[in-house]
């Protein structure tokens, strides 16, 4: 009975030792997305890939743009920011279909649904060759303007 309490009572800190790691602070971000003809991306899926190497697998910070275009991005919890650095960035902004109207279900999927196809037809969403480049400094950026082609 006594390796149990003692295996154990090794195990706490290090785990807890595990989970401990280097804090990450974000910069506040925010912005607002359009296209070269003014119109507001409404419902655009913003991306943020870090571009550098060694940063590869960590969050990447995204948002969604509200009717005007404007977007708060996210990368841990609401409206938190980006981690600062480079960024590669991937928008995707589906079509409205009929899914998007609200529904109800036995299911509880009320009002859930994507888009429709891209209406930019893929043109940004490769992650591996951006065609839109961003800096976020380490004080945040609350005029980020992205614009896109349709």
């Amino acid at each position: 009975m006594r390796k149990f309490p003692t295996r154990l009572g090794l195990l706490i800190p290090w785990a807890l030792a595990a989970g401990c790691g280097a804090s990450v602070t974000t910069a506040p971000t925010r912005g607002v997305i359009k296209t070269t003809k003014g119109q507001a991306c409404e419902k655009a899926l913003i991306v943020f890939h870090p571009t550098d190497s060694k940063r590869i697998n960590d969050p990447k910070p995204l948002a969604v743009a509200d009717a005007n275009g404007s977007f708060v991005v996210r990368t841990f919890t609401t409206d938190d920011g980006a981690i600062p650095g480079e960024y590669g960035v991937t928008v995707v902004w589906p079509t409205a279909t009929e899914a998007e109207k609200p529904k109800m279900s036995l299911f509880g999927d009320e009002g859930s649904g994507g888009g429709g196809p891209d209406r930019l037809k893929g043109k940004y969403g490769n992650p591996k060759q951006p065609k839109i480049k961003v800096t976020i400094p380490k004080e945040g950026d609350p005029n980020l303007s992205i614009q896109v082609e349709e």
